[in-house]
């Protein structure tokens, strides 16, 4: 994009930059890991909010905690243990997490950018939301508030600047930073950490902030939303304490159908209050065009509907970020990937596309050629060609001290997800004293490969942690015919492609070639790394790690819509009747 010449004639005039972002400071930097810098979005207690650009052009937003922070290892540690779980979350309402190095001089996280305003500002410059409007909003942030409690994280610093309107609903930010900086600023100083209006009473008395309390500033939120002022009005931190503490909440202005779903959140005893998913329930059911709007999909689907025409994307364009961006690093040094290993990498494609070897459990698995650089099927892991399925837990380069001790002393456990076919692989601490760590997020899918003879699956798998890195096979996935009363280990037969992918934060995804699987038939297939193994190779027979595969009858729907249905393994009246694979009595 050129510059139109300057009046003056003294050159190009400089594009402006994009509505809502400020120029960067003197001194700052133009880059933040991978990304491009553009300028500042906003800054706070916790640190700077950058607009940036990935390699690919898609707009980010990239935040840098303050230096303060930084030189604390204590607070490094912390927030590598929130990042690891926020960057587990999947809502509609959230922000896609895109990265973070909690290692870096300046420890950052970046996110989807979210283009619109923040309530705080729209309720300034537009006025409160009203009617089904409003109702997606509050829809829209107690099923984001779900999402992160169902992961063990709590915001902790909901208010109006925290959460966007933009085109496609409300986005809740900064999760992920707040109890980390709270944590610290805690210990330095013993004082409470939080904006006034938004901090709920049992904070005050000394308590630990829990997903009641996120629910205390969402009905705080709403009624902001509702009526352009809090429950409590306004005024200094102690004025602020003592109506939070004391005084009932003013709720006049806002709708009746909404008020009573407030008061029980501002309860001043936390187990008064709804939870997310509740207030979820209640708000979508508010929204509903017809039944079965209660659950997370049909919350979306009422909210997507209300929410039309509150929000519209600022102008600019991308061509303004581009501008303003640094220029983009050559193809290779973004790809990583020098051009002479181009003829390994075939060798690569061909060996994944041989088809299916079968291993007896125990036996080990064949050896591809090794290759560094993008996963020649398609995914973004290294491959590698290191040691055998499933490799020793995972290595530790860079791990906060925290985490040594599981690392070299815990065990892998890999469970089922309440929403199949995901699996998740889990370090736990020896004798369970401590914080367990996840390590992988495993997503079975099928394309409908089903023939005469053989069915096909594949897998995404996602590295959770920010430090250290772990190797995977395609060997590590594996399948039962059936589990007998007389089987004393599970008699699994392995996929024997033999490619291994090294994942870590610079590589944190991966997704599988297509394995398939000899026979029409419907198998429990499993994620089977030698971790959970005995030292002959035997994996017990009640291993929670897999999942029914159904076999289509002939094209047939599957069981509930989808080929994969749970294994569960809990005998009924001695019977272990409740699988796909079970056959005969306990």
């Amino acid at each position: 994009m050129s510059a139109p010449p300057s009046p003056a004639g003294h050159g190009p005039v400089p594009p402006p930059l994009p509505e809502g972002v400020a120029p960067l400071a003197a001194g700052e930097p133009d880059r933040v890991g991978p990304f491009r810098l553009v300028g500042r979005l906003g800054a706070g207690g916790m640190g700077v909010v950058y607009a940036a650009l990935d390699d690919d052009d898609n707009r980010v937003a990239v935040k840098c905690v303050h230096r303060t922070f930084a030189a604390d290892p204590d607070f490094r540690s912390r927030f590598a243990r929130e990042v690891s779980l926020v960057r587990r979350v999947r809502a509609a309402c959230v922000p896609r997490f895109l990265g973070a190095d909690t290692e870096a001089d300046l420890p950052w996280l970046a996110s989807e950018y979210v283009p619109g305003l923040t309530l705080d500002a729209h309720v300034r410059a537009r006025g409160a939301l009203t009617g089904p409007h409003l109702t997606a909003f509050a829809c829209g942030v107690a099923e984001a508030l779900g999402a992160v409690h169902a992961e063990g994280v709590v915001h902790r610093d909901l208010k109006p600047g925290n959460v966007i309107l933009a085109p496609d609903g409300p986005k809740v930010l900064d999760f992920g930073i707040a109890r980390a900086v709270e944590e610290t600023a805690l210990t330095r100083t013993g004082g409470l950490v939080g904006t006034p209006g938004w901090i709920a009473p049992e904070q005050y008395l000394g308590q630990d902030a829990g997903p009641h309390s996120d629910m205390f500033a969402w009905a705080g939120l709403v009624a902001f939303a509702a009526t352009g002022r809090g429950p409590f009005g306004a005024g200094g931190p102690d004025v602020m304490a003592s109506r939070i503490l004391s005084d009932p909440p003013e709720l006049d202005g806002v709708p009746a159908d909404l008020r009573g779903l407030l008061a029980r959140a501002l309860d001043k005893d936390p187990g008064g209050r709804p939870d997310a998913a509740g207030a979820m329930a209640a708000t979508a059911a508010l929204l509903r065009e017809g039944p079965g709007t209660a659950d997370a999909d049909g919350a979306d689907r009422a909210m997507g509907r209300a929410w039309s025409g509150v929000s519209a994307e600022p102008g600019g364009g991308i061509e303004l970020w581009r501008a303003h961006a640094p220029r983009r690093r050559p193809w290779a040094v973004r790809h990583r990937t020098p051009l002479a290993v181009a003829s390994a990498a075939v060798a690569l494609v061909v060996l994944a596309g041989t088809g299916a070897g079968y291993l007896a459990a125990g036996e080990g698995a064949g050896e591809g050629p090794g290759q560094g650089g993008e996963d020649p099927a398609g995914g973004t892991g290294t491959t590698s060609a290191g040691a055998g399925p499933g490799d020793a837990s995972g290595q530790l380069d860079g791990a906060p001290a925290a985490y040594r001790d599981l690392y070299e002393n815990g065990s892998v456990v890999v469970e089922p997800s309440s929403e199949a076919p995901v699996l998740t692989r889990t370090l736990v601490p020896e004798g369970g004293d401590g914080e367990p760590l996840d390590q992988l997020s495993i997503t079975f899918a099928s394309d409908g490969g089903f023939s005469n003879d053989w069915m096909a699956m594949a897998a995404t798998v996602e590295y959770l942690p920010d430090f250290g890195e772990i190797q995977l096979r395609t060997s590590d996935f594996g399948w039962v015919d059936e589990i007998r009363p007389e089987h004393g280990s599970l008699e699994f037969e392995r996929q024997g492609a033999g490619l291994a992918y090294v994942l870590s934060p610079r590589n944190p995804t991966v997704e599988l070639p297509m394995i398939g699987i000899e026979g029409i038939r419907t198998r429990a297939v499993y994620y089977l790394p030698s971790d959970v193994a005995d030292a002959e190779g035997r994996v017990a027979v009640d291993y929670s790690g897999g999942f029914c595969l159904h076999a289509a009858d002939g094209g047939a729907t599957f069981p509930g819509g989808s080929p994969f249905g749970p294994h569960d393994l809990s005998p009924v009246d001695g019977v272990l009747a409740n699988s796909c694979v079970h056959r005969g009595g306990a």
